[in-house]
């Protein structure tokens, strides 16, 4: 060692002057500053014989960089936020969350890992790192909608990490899993969380304002800083994360609605300090394991990236986020962070794991830091690829529809009565499904030793003819998971999507329904065959995996079909409409409100395609007719030439519409 600090002093001192000359270099070559950070990690870190900090004294001081970093994140989101983003993240995380699951177990037994090993890597894997990703939108401009929905899933992955956390301790000890014990870390949880939240609402806000009102920028920083750490030490004295309870006091502040001068006071301090946190993860970088399991982390960092971007995407646009907002959430997911530490650190200590296990998790999330800013960078240019070339149209008139759909179903949620049934047979259905599976695979009864003596058949044979029998005795289940999704589909559909219950069901919204259907299928399926994996052959679970792809896919391109199909009848009926009115927004069964936009002289679209304007992947919407001057209405292919007094119908998320209307109304080059 050249120089090796001795107290938290010297620590810290090492620590900021390394990462200074390293945030200044990648700011000289224009690459993320998070980089540097992690450079100037594995420079004063215990595994370079260069410089040397405490590894422990640093990770105390990088514990108030995350706290810090989730109380800024928090000012940005108020409670009644989180609310109306609350069903679309839960839905994303339920989705995502399964895919890792299922994803990192099959890695672990690839790479030749005990079950438990596989099952603790699928949790690690699973949860994305709200702090890296809190430092890298800082550093990019990001839009609103992407903000909201990947810090919305972010919190949901916590939250679902802490009930990881109390299962995979519970099968690490070989206590094992009941009902019993999961109602009660999920009953334990929604306590904790109503407390402090209602009683922080009752205190915080009002108190923030009164502060703030003194006019002295010393006394709002240290007492909003000190409201923060209080909530993180409730946290964690109730056994949760000190980032969730910063990031619930950082909600709190915000209901103050001073929200924003409180930030501009806590950046520089939150700043400092989250590059302390940072560095601290490239101290964890040991080159010699890396070099000892090149294959296991070259297999884990693609699945991570390649996972995460894959199941984010499909499940935040199955969720009617749009394509170009999934597809950026999903590109700015792809990394590990600090729960899967402690995932791994659990797995240590319980003696589940082998060390190697935590090195490897340690190694996952520098490397998917390091690529996390370059992920974010190319999601404009990737998303618009993505909607522009990969999204065929007829899939793409069907996504307008179904985000419309998705956002009236928020905005007009479906009564609970009419949801419990589909519920409960949906819920029955899947437990049902998964007891036969567990039954089947660890056969305590000796079924297929009686098999194999009674009829005189081999090992294999009686296996087959015990799997015939499950998938037998599971049909009944399976009927029911449909039956039930199929049920809250139509009730979603009934209150949301359609203006009467006695009205029988158009075309457009037969194909809304079925790709609901689906959905709802996959957000069940998903969860219950990372939970069943483990009880079955690593080809049976890809098996599974390719059906219910295969099987989502298909509905999708019939409900795509079918719309198209429908949409010259539906070209009719706007025709008609437009003949009494041509300025009125109109509703027309299936496909919600159809807003006409009049292309003016001075209008962009004037002598322009469709196509060229690709109006679709530019603003989520699709156009449904346009109407001419002369009273013809069309459905649009996409080669017509727009022309002065044309009427576009457009459908989609209100968004999406406007977006329509500022790029098909703005001003022509000719005119400007």
């Amino acid at each position: 060692m050249i120089v090796a600090s001795h107290n938290i002093l010297e620590d810290l001192g090492l620590v900021l002057g390394v990462a200074a000359v390293t945030t200044v270099v990648f700011q000289k070559i224009r690459q993320p500053v998070v980089v540097g950070y992690l450079v100037a990690g594995v420079i004063v870190g215990p595994y370079t014989p260069l410089l040397f900090a405490s590894t422990d004294r640093i990770h105390t001081l990088s514990e108030l960089g995350v706290i810090l970093l989730m109380f800024g994140i928090g000012l940005e989101f108020r409670l009644r936020k989180l609310v109306q983003l609350g069903p679309t993240a839960g839905f994303v995380t339920a989705l995502q969350v399964g895919m890792m699951l299922w994803l990192g177990y099959m890695v672990g037994q690839a790479m030749g890992w005990t079950r438990l090993e596989s099952i603790f890597t699928g949790a690690i894997l699973s949860i994305s790192s709200t702090t890296i990703v809190a430092k890298a939108f800082g550093e990019e401009d990001v839009p609103a909608p992407v903000r909201d929905l990947v810090f919305g899933v972010l919190l949901a992955e916590d939250l679902t990490a802490v009930m990881l956390l109390a299962v995979l301790t519970a099968l690490a000890s070989g206590a094992g899993l009941d009902a019993a014990m999961m109602a009660k870390v999920v009953g334990r949880l929604a306590i904790f969380l109503a407390l402090l939240v209602g009683g922080g609402m009752l205190v915080v806000p009002w108190s923030v304002r009164q502060i703030v009102r003194m006019g002295r920028a010393e006394t709002t920083l240290v007492a909003c800083v000190g409201i923060c750490f209080v909530f993180a030490i409730i946290a964690e004295h109730a056994g949760y994360s000190v980032a969730l309870g910063a990031f619930l006091a950082g909600s709190m502040v915000a209901e103050s609605g001073d929200a924003d001068s409180i930030e501009h006071l806590v950046a520089p301090v939150r700043d400092m300090f989250a590059a302390v946190f940072f560095v601290s993860v490239g101290m964890m970088i040991d080159p010699s394991q890396i070099v000892a399991h090149w294959a296991a982390l070259t297999l884990l960092v693609g699945a991570v990236i390649a996972g995460k971007l894959v199941s984010v995407t499909i499940a935040s646009i199955l969720s009617g986020a749009g394509v170009n907002t999934s597809v950026r959430a999903g590109m700015s997911l792809t990394q590990i962070g600090e729960f899967s530490f402690i995932i791994a650190g659990v797995g240590i200590q319980t003696h589940a794991t082998r060390d190697f296990v935590y090195t490897l998790a340690v190694a996952v999330s520098a490397i998917t830091t390091f690529t996390t800013p370059f992920m974010i960078r190319a999601s404009g240019a990737t998303s618009d690829f993505v909607a522009r070339r990969i999204i065929p149209q007829r899939i793409g008139s069907l996504q307008a529809i179904y985000d419309s759909l998705m956002e009236r179903m928020r905005q007009r949620p479906a009564p609970r009565r009419a949801l419990g049934w589909s519920v409960v047979t949906a819920g029955a259905g899947a437990i049902g499904i998964v007891a036969i599976i567990i039954f089947n695979e660890l056969d305590p009864l000796g079924l297929s030793a009686r098999i194999v003596r009674l009829f005189h058949q081999t090992d294999f044979a009686a296996g087959l003819w015990m799997d015939l029998a499950v998938l037998i005795v599971c049909a009944p289940f399976g009927y029911a998971i449909n039956a039930g999704a199929r049920g809250l589909a139509q009730a979603i559909a009934t209150r949301s999507l359609r203006s009467g219950i006695d009205a029988a069901p158009s075309a457009a919204e037969e194909a809304a329904i079925a790709v609901l259907h689906a959905t709802i299928l996959l957000v069940i399926v998903m969860p219950l065959l990372a939970i069943v994996q483990p009880f079955l052959a690593p080809i049976e679970g890809i098996g599974m995996f390719l059906i219910v792809a295969t099987l989502m896919a298909s509905v999708i391109w019939r409900s795509a079909r079918k719309l198209q199909g429908n949409l010259r009848a539906v070209a009719q009926l706007v025709g008609a409409a437009l003949a009494s009115n041509r300025n009125a927004a109109r509703e027309v069964p299936g496909l919600g409100t159809i807003t006409p936009i009049a292309l003016e002289a001075d209008a962009a679209a004037v002598g322009r395609t469709l196509a060229e304007l690709d109006l679709r992947a530019a603003t989520g919407a699709t156009a449904i007719a346009i109407a001419r001057s002369d009273g013809q209405v069309i459905v649009p292919s996409g080669d017509e030439v727009l022309s002065v007094g044309d009427v576009l119908e457009v459908a989609g998320p209100r968004g999406g519409v406007e977006a329509a209307r500022a790029l098909l109304t703005g001003a022509s080059p000719q005119a400007a």
